[in-house]
């Protein structure tokens, strides 16, 4: 799908979390995407104008463009955190090809903290149509990593998406997780993949975060053996700015 560059107003703005916050802006009927893609965003600011990048979170089947963020800081989230109901800021997009493979039999999703956005988008997508054109029988498995329970971004949603999605599990991986967490504890590794997936070499891996998370999965491919065709990778560049 071509990009476009679109005026929207800032409908929503939802505090998940102390640093983390999601804003819901208005889209035009005409702007297309597919689940998972990104777009960018520039809003004002006392100097120039600032602009950053993000991962769609919401899902063609819904009518609005929602993105999902850190507070880092920065000059640009601080503006973004800053901006008043009814603001308006310039779209441009969609860009990227980090789609869904309907027609991939396995598919694990391989990411952690805000990198969830993309996936996201996904699982609403499936959920809100059904899962129309997907192949039959297909397998998809959700390894989230968070520092602790409290960090897991969109949960309601995940587990929601469990219970409704054929096919879904999701699988949370805790770094610093309380004591009565009993689900997997520290980082995602191959041996925690291995214990949840039958035959690994055999899945397609999404792979989606920043630049620590990517290296860190890419060496779990390479211990797990799966070539660079069965990976799709999306960076989250420039993620603390």
């Amino acid at each position: 799908m071509a990009p476009m560059t679109f005026t929207g107003r800032l409908l929503e703005k939802i505090s998940l979390s102390p640093d983390t916050v999601t804003l819901r802006f208005s889209r035009p009927p005409e702007y297309k995407f597919e689940a998972g893609q990104f777009f960018a965003i520039t809003i004002p600011s006392p100097g120039e104008p600032l602009k950053h990048y993000f991962s769609h979170c919401d899902s063609p089947s819904e009518g609005h463009v929602e993105l999902t963020t850190r507070l880092t800081g920065s000059d640009f989230k601080n503006a973004l955190d800053g901006l008043p109901l009814g603001a308006e800021a310039q779209f441009e997009g969609p860009m990227g090809r980090f789609v869904f493979r309907y027609d991939a039999p396995k598919i694990a999703f391989l990411t952690g903290g805000i990198g969830i956005t993309p996936v996201r988008s996904m699982l609403r997508h499936l959920a809100d149509t059904g899962g129309a054109g997907r192949i039959e029988g297909q397998e998809l498995v959700l390894f989230y990593g968070c520092m602790n329970e409290d960090a897991i971004i969109y949960k309601d949603q995940l587990d929601e998406f469990a219970r409704t999605i054929p096919g879904l599990r999701v699988v949370y991986v805790i770094t610093d997780p309380t004591g009565t967490w009993k689900g997997h504890r520290g980082f995602i590794t191959a041996e925690i993949v291995r214990a949840e997936l039958d035959d690994p070499g055999r899945w397609t891996y999404y792979i989606v975060g920043p630049p620590p998370m990517i290296g860190a999965m890419g060496k779990v491919m390479e211990q797990l053996g799966v070539p660079e065709s069965q990976q799709v990778v999306e960076r989250f560049a420039g993620y603390e700015s």
